[in-house]
């Protein structure tokens, strides 16, 4: 009977693995099947690549925030074979863990972990709940370097994280309780017009559907500008209300778009109401490769960049998918 190898990967740097990385080794270490490696830094990360892929182990269980997670994909899918991919497996150690929220064991550190063990104590079978999902590359920031990511945001989320990071984050907050109150008080402050949360970005835009066909917007403020791979954003939201078969939702809301109040709730849950209409300055997408030309900055699972400028659009393609593993 084949034993399954796992492999985890931790970033001890990420919010909850700060309180909780001595005891996730000691929990690992009893397992005889199990690898852990703890990388401090993307390049540590990346020097383990190549080891791995030799190793071929059939899971890795990525244990670290947002961005650690979608890092940590980018170099799996830029390393392994893609016809031997392994499962993916998310542990939710950072501080807003959304990718796990919507792919990873479980919403808090402490049940994700305490499943994960159940799971390995059982010899880690490869049934169960497996999900794909692909990865957004993104292009065009104004360093030059290639990123990946889940969930990308401008405009008014620009604004929401600089709240988050200075008013809820520094308290020690996270999960999807600090990105509820950021949320809360997001959209009091547009519902408001509150220049401290209202600024929208301009922005030009270009999508290719999974059919090649293109879709053109003309530049234009954009109020909150939100692209991902995933299905369910914090908080259960699932803002991408287009349903054509292509990988990457895109959602667009116009400065000053109209009946604001009475259509966002509608944009949160996907079942968009009667004010949300194009006329009325609300779109959705979904495509594999999207164009945006704007300056500014975006949130990529939590990292802040700056695009290259309006005259280089910043460009999100499609990799993978790659399917990960929800152990019950």
């Amino acid at each position: 009977m084949h034993q399954t190898s796992v492999c985890v990967i931790s970033n001890p740097a990420s919010g909850n693995n700060r309180k909780w990385q001595d005891r996730v080794a000691a929990r690992l270490a009893a397992y005889g099947f199990v690898t852990h490696h703890v990388t401090r830094s993307p390049q540590e990360a990346a020097a383990l690549m190549p080891a791995l892929v030799r190793a071929r182990p059939d899971v890795v269980a990525i244990n670290g925030g947002d961005g650690t997670i979608a890092a940590t994909l980018g170099m799996i899918l830029g390393h392994w074979p893609a016809d031997a991919l392994p499962l993916i497996v998310v542990l939710p150690g950072g501080t807003a863990n959304m990718t796990a929220g919507d792919i990873g064991v479980a919403a808090t550190h402490r049940r994700a972990l305490r499943r994960f063990c159940r799971w390995l104590d059982r010899g880690a079978p490869l049934a169960g709940d497996i999900r794909a999902r692909h990865v957004m590359r993104v292009e065009g920031a104004a360093d030059g370097q290639v990123r990946h990511g889940m969930f990308m945001g401008t405009g008014a989320i620009m604004q929401a994280t600089q709240f988050a990071h200075s008013h809820v984050h520094s308290r020690g907050l996270g999960g999807e309780l600090s990105m509820g109150m950021t949320l809360i008080r997001s959209v009091w402050g547009l519902i408001r017009r509150d220049p401290a949360f209202y600024q929208p970005t301009r922005v030009r835009m270009e999508m290719t559907g999974a059919d090649d066909t293109r879709i053109r917007r003309d530049e234009a403020p954009m109020l909150i500008l939100v692209a991902s791979t995933l299905e369910r954003l914090f908080l259960g939201i699932r803002p991408f209300w287009n349903r054509a078969d292509a990988p990457v939702g895109l959602t667009a809301i116009r400065g000053g778009a109209a009946h604001f109040a009475r259509a966002f709730p509608s944009v949160l849950r996907g079942r968009p109401n009667r004010h949300v209409t194009p006329e009325n300055g609300y779109e959705s997408f979904r495509a594999g490769r999207i164009a945006l030309a704007f300056e500014g900055e975006v949130n990529l699972d939590g990292e802040l960049f700056a695009t290259a400028g309006p005259d280089v659009p910043l460009v999100v393609t499609a990799e993978g998918p790659l399917r990960f593993l929800r152990p019950r």
